[in-house]
């Protein structure tokens, strides 16, 4: 159970939920037993709870003795102090000795019913041999005195009134020796009503107690539970997210945004209940249970069977509403990646859904989706609900089983009423444990599946990854070269090479434009730089040292990346500026907004570089997005820039402000620049042209309008004739595949 996998570093925290379960669970247990003792010797025995009395009158005592072994008059006299002024005898030894089971207990009852049924009168043939009539204690004293019966006689003949009493021996003796202490404490004048209040109310303070253990014991094991579960859902999200932030492209695909999201919140809450959920319950369960049988067992009722007719009508249950429900809480997590999805496009599109006027169409789909889930939990929600229903009838039929047999019990004087209402409660403890099991066995599956879909993000093999042992250009090393040797790209899963055979090598001070048609690989070919993605053939070098063999984070260090779609984050201007880190000086910050052109409208905005960006950066132009962009890159000082279609949202003349300020001020990094625009490009340094993953083209603008036609064809469908500098022969002929 992968469940129990997450507590391996929280060994302690278990250690001490289970002490503080166990004594929970025999404080709770405890009560049922006071219970049966307050309805049995509370109330049927008046408070008395042992036939050995606190005080006995020395008369008494004297009588009890006539039907005792000498040795049992040893334990008696030693058990009590010497008669005071008033005749009386105080008990003397431990409380234990008091204990129904004990030697004297044992020693005092049979006299003491024989004794009691003497006062009430006995025919003399029952008691021994000899004699006549109706005797009482005088007239025995009296035989024994004259040698007509000796004391050996009448320890026999109370022993043969014991066993003549069959099988209800022992629980008559008890009762009608109670009721000699009773009258013993009545003939010296103490109040029964006292002695039964005292009783009662010692034992409910002891109940008290044991409910406030209890209690203590529930709260500590809650806090324990609630902050285990928080720091497992913590390092489950902590690592999960730590993962999805050194995925590539190709797993961000591979799982999908929606996923990954669903993943790193429902799903680690589903696994952080659950966790709760196992310390404060299923621990508890089988605890209780233990705790329990054992405590029935010991209470020998005789009506064990009871238990396990109970738990296997609740595992039969169990096991039939597992079996139809597991399959659908599989199902059900897929459900909610798929309503995360659709809601997360929905969102994201939401200017061209309405734009197309397609709101009723997105609304349908995202009503099918969360039908899905919706029918799915009804399904398990239906089912489930059985389940309290069904464990109360079982609960309520073996209640009506043990009273009706434990009813037998009583009347044969084989068990007290207490001992019945003990062992109900007993069972029903043990039928709530299994019931707890079931009740957390609702989320468990759920729990299961979250932890499969979280570990399969944390376990997920990455496709670029740091090197074992990661170098570093040397000292001397051209800062700024990067050289792309035979490179060839394949996406995971494709059967095609999307890149292929492409080598070039810039340098700081010199740009190098790409530019071709949509999908001919020009941004997969940028994203090989800062190893978005690892090439799978060829290399791609910085500074001499292939980047799969430089860190990660000492590669991105070296390289300003800017996408196409400018992303910002919420905070502020500055905030978003220097994401580099603290490297970034305030001067650093302020030179790239002025090389971005990003100055003017940055000290415009109220607050200036203090003031906010929202989300994605929604309370700025989409021009202004990329020239923040552009900024934030260049303000790290990177070696190689590189501008992934970055001025597309940029107007000519600012386009055009822009590249002559990168040319006039950042002298020492050298530039990737992709662009759709010729006008971005046609002054760079050497310009490749691509054509489904191929360079078709390379050389510098004026030699390219010569010399390649797709070239060419792209220049001419955005600049004039004029501006081309071809007349018409040298366009056809180029086109033809000549140059003139």
């Amino acid at each position: 159970m992968r469940l129990v996998r997450l507590f391996k570093n929280h060994v302690l925290a278990i250690v001490a939920v289970v002490a503080l379960l166990v004594v929970q669970a025999n404080a709770d247990l405890a009560l049922p037993n006071y219970m049966s003792e307050i309805v049995d010797v509370g109330i049927q025995q008046g408070g008395i709870s042992s036939p050995v009395p606190d005080t006995i009158r020395e008369s008494s005592l004297s009588d009890l003795e006539l039907f005792m072994s000498d040795g049992d008059i040893a334990l008696v006299e030693s058990a009590y102090g010497p008669a005071g002024a008033d005749g009386v005898r105080a008990y003397q030894l431990a409380e234990s000795e008091r204990d129904e089971g004990s030697a004297l207990a044992q020693a005092m009852s049979l006299p003491e019913t024989v004794v009691l049924s003497l006062e009430q009168g006995v025919d003399a043939s029952d008691l021994a041999e000899g004699m006549s009539g109706t005797l009482d204690l005088d007239s025995v004293r009296a035989a024994v005195d004259s040698g007509l019966v000796s004391r050996d006689q009448l320890v026999g003949a109370a022993q043969s009134m014991g066993d003549a009493m069959g099988a209800m021996s022992g629980s008559i003796v008890e009762q009608r020796a109670i009721s000699f202490v009773q009258q013993e404490y009545q003939a010296q004048g103490i109040d029964l009503t006292d002695v039964q209040n005292a009783y009662l109310g010692s034992t409910a303070a002891l109940m008290f107690g044991l409910c406030l253990v209890s209690l203590v014991a529930t709260v500590l094991v809650g806090a324990i539970a609630s902050r285990t579960a928080a720091t497992i859902a913590h390092d489950l999200r902590h690592d999960a997210f730590e993962k999805v932030m050194s995925f590539s492209p190709a797993e961000v695909n591979k799982f999908s945004q929606a996923s990954l999201i669903t993943r790193c919140t429902n799903d680690v809450q589903q696994v952080q209940m659950a966790a709760t959920l196992f310390v404060r319950m299923v621990l508890l369960a089988p605890i209780m249970g233990v705790v329990a049988v054992m405590r029935v067992v010991a209470t020998s009722t005789g009506l064990e069977w009871t238990i396990g007719v109970a738990v296997i009508a609740v595992c039969a249950v169990v096991g039939v509403l597992m079996g139809l429900t597991m399959p659908k809480f599989k199902r059900m997590q897929r459900y909610v990646d798929r309503v995360n999805l659709v809601a997360r496009e929905m969102l994201d599109g939401i200017m061209p859904i309405r734009a197309f006027g397609r709101q009723d169409h997105e609304l349908e789909r995202f009503d099918e989706a969360s039908r899905d889930l919706m029918q799915t939990q009804l399904f398990t929600n239906r089912a489930m609900s059985f389940m309290m229903p069904l464990m109360m009838l079982i609960m309520n039929c073996v209640t009506v089983i043990i009273v009706w047999f434990g009813a037998h019990g009583v009347s044969d004087g084989v068990m007290q009423v207490g001992d019945m209402m003990a062992f109900i409660s007993y069972t029903m403890q043990i039928v709530m444990a299994f019931m707890i099991l079931t009740m957390v066995s609702v989320l468990l599956p759920r729990a299961e599946v979250a932890i499969d879909r979280i570990e399969e993000v944390i376990s997920c093999p990455l496709s670029v990854c740091d090197p074992a042992s990661p170098k570093t250009p040397a000292e001397d090393a051209p800062r700024g070269e990067l050289s792309f040797n035979n490179v060839s790209f394949q996406y995971p899963d494709a059967r095609e090479d999307v890149i292929s055979g492409i080598s070039f090598t810039t340098h700081t001070g010199k740009m190098t434009g790409i530019i071709g048609s949509t999908g001919s690989g020009k941004s997969t070919l940028v994203q090989l730089i800062p190893r978005l993605y690892d090439v799978t053939g060829g290399s791609v070098t910085l500074d001499g040292i292939d980047v799969r063999d430089m860190s990660l984070a000492d590669l991105r260090g070296r390289i300003g990346y800017i996408p196409q779609q400018g992303m910002l984050f919420s905070g502020t201007v500055e905030s978003n500026l220097k994401f580099a880190g603290d490297s970034v000086s305030n001067e650093d910050m302020r030179e790239a907004a002025r090389v971005a052109q990003a100055t003017g409208f940055i000290e415009e905005r109220e607050g200036g570089y203090g003031s906010p960006i929202s989300q994605g950066g929604t309370n700025v132009s989409g021009g202004q997005r990329q020239r923040l962009s552009i900024a934030r890159a260049l303000a790290k000082r990177p070696e190689v820039v590189v501008f992934d279609d970055s001025f597309s949202a940029l107007d000519y003349a600012t386009d055009s402000r822009l590249r002559e300020e990168l040319a006039r001020s950042v002298t020492d990094a050298a530039f990737v620049v992709v662009g759709q625009r010729i006008a971005t490009i046609m002054h760079a340094d050497e310009i490749l042209v691509l054509d489904e993953g191929r360079v078709v083209g390379r050389g510098t603008h004026e030699e390219l309008l010569r010399s390649c036609p797709a070239y060419l064809e792209i220049a001419q469908s955005q600049l004039s004739a004029a501006e081309l500098g071809l007349t018409e022969e040298e366009i056809a002929a180029v086109m033809e595949g000549g140059e003139r």
